[in-house]
């Protein structure tokens, strides 16, 4: 019998695949699927925080598969999709993606794309369908079958840069924060005097692309990015560097760029005036905010929801900064069996957090924060009803978020970082100033409006005891 899912938030591979190609400046998809699978992507994306980008939904070229090329074979469809897309609409590379359908039925998508290709048109395609895995799967093999392919349309090899930093890890629309994550990383190894090959958002392109092969180092933060490094790797002998998370504070910066040092050349006077700065601006927001913590006891015993990466860098940050406890960790995008990555993050998340869980069902998710006794939880906006119902304030910060707009904001270095620890400082506030008013209005009830209207008149040492009363009551609920 079939496992019913509540609430799947990932998405296959296909959507993966989609998203990763559209927020890539010069590229166009072309969708080998029925009319559905795009459209409904965008449905499922389209009011969450980080708006659309240029090619989404009704304006997704695609094949719009009908049930005739399910029973005889889509290829010929797949042919006058790919000659007219290439006619009508402008671009730098067109990306064939492949879909459930077409994978079922063998149309043989690779003739079709060397046939255009021998045209003279920049076409690749990626065979990965949609059930072959999740978003995060889509991600990583339409990245890894672009860098396979692509150089063999673009003989120009160019000259190796040696200052040149791939980065993968940070997903398109999987990461609520991911352009500004991408600016503020950008930010940080320019800082240093490197150069970043980001390939998405607002300075990211296909000469990102082409000029991967001639990068000095690539960067993967979490798993997610590790197949299309090994790709670069294997084929020109990019080295690579492993991340178990973005970096969330000064330290974490510094020993990101000393990691870097082992392959590229840094100034020390630059690394070091950038550092010393960096600390600088750190050291001034959370000494601003150190007292509050302290003196409000703003530690809470929190669960987290979202992706490995998302988990260990605002699990560690909560440690650090407020003093919390973890004592839930949900994996939304951890794979039952993972094979194609080596990276090993086990012992990472146990020094974070108390109980780790493996699931992007809803319904299991809600269980485990409700049985956590959690205090606060940070995940998405798929928490909210749970936390509402509990009497939990959220802060969300994974995917997908739909209450708030999130365009170059950023939740990583030292600079991102301040504002998730704004939204945890007023997250907790708020809750506790909630309680305060449900336990004042209780008290109302219990001695009686005449009665509390007398103690609210007498001296004022007496009302100064009532609110210490009143304030104890609410901690001690808390």
């Amino acid at each position: 019998m079939a496992n019913i899912i509540k609430n799947p938030r990932n998405g296959c591979a296909l959507h993966g695949a989609l998203q990763t190609v559209q927020e890539i400046q010069g590229v166009v998809p072309v969708v080998h699927a029925n009319a559905s699978c795009g459209v409904i992507n965008y449905l499922a994306n389209s009011k969450t925080s980080g708006g659309n980008p240029r090619f989404s939904g009704y304006s997704t070229p695609g094949t719009a598969a009908q049930e005739r090329h399910v029973i005889f074979g889509g290829a010929s469809r797949l042919r006058e999709q790919i000659k007219n897309t290439v006619k009508v609409v402008d671009g730098s590379l067109y990306i064939i993606l492949n879909s459930c359908e077409s994978a079922m039925v063998g149309d043989d998508v690779d003739a079709m794309t060397r046939e255009i290709v021998e045209q003279g048109e920049p076409v690749v395609d990626t065979l990965i369908a949609g059930f072959n895995g999740s978003a995060y799967y889509g991600y990583e093999h339409v990245l890894a079958d672009i860098f396979k392919s692509f150089y063999e349309l673009k003989k120009n090899e160019g000259e190796k840069n040696p200052r040149l930093v791939n980065i993968f890890g940070i997903i398109p629309q999987k990461d609520p924060y991911w352009q500004g994550n991408l600016e503020e990383i950008t930010r940080i190894l320019n800082g240093v005097g490197l150069e970043t090959n980001i390939f998405f958002g607002a300075d990211g392109g296909t000469e990102d692309i082409e000029n991967a092969r001639n990068a000095a180092l690539s960067i993967t933060f979490g798993r997610w990015g590790e197949l299309p490094a090994k790709v670069l790797n294997e084929k020109f002998e990019i080295p690579v560097i492993q991340r178990a998370a973005l970096p969330i504070n000064a330290d974490d910066e510094r020993a990101l760029i000393e990691g870097i040092e082992e392959y590229i050349t840094i100034d020390q006077e630059t690394k070091e005036h950038f550092l010393e700065k960096e600390q600088k601006y750190e050291l001034n927001y959370w000494s601003r905010v150190r007292d509050e913590i302290i003196e409000n006891d703003l530690g809470r015993t929190v669960a987290i929801v979202g992706e490995e990466e998302h988990v260990i860098r605002l699990g560690k940050l909560v440690q650090e900064v407020f003093g919390a406890e973890v004592v839930a960790a949900v994996l939304t995008d951890a794979l039952k069996k993972d094979e194609e990555h080596t990276l090993d993050n086990e012992e990472v998340l146990n020094s974070i957090a108390k109980n780790i869980y493996k699931t992007s069902d809803q319904k299991d998710i809600n269980d485990i924060i409700r049985q956590s006794k959690a205090e606060l939880v940070i995940g998405s906006s798929l928490e909210q009803h749970v936390a509402d119902k509990h009497g939990i304030p959220l802060v969300e910060a994974s995917y997908p978020v739909y209450h708030k707009t999130i365009l170059n904001h950023s939740s990583i270095g030292v600079r991102g970082i301040v504002g998730v620890i704004a939204e945890y400082i007023t997250a907790v506030k708020q809750a506790d100033k909630e309680k305060e008013e449900k336990l004042q209005n209780k008290l109302k009830e219990l001695k009686g409006q005449n009665v509390w209207q007398e103690h609210s008149y007498k001296k004022s040492h007496n009302v100064k005891q009532v609110g210490l009363v009143s304030q104890g009551a609410v901690r001690e609920s808390i």
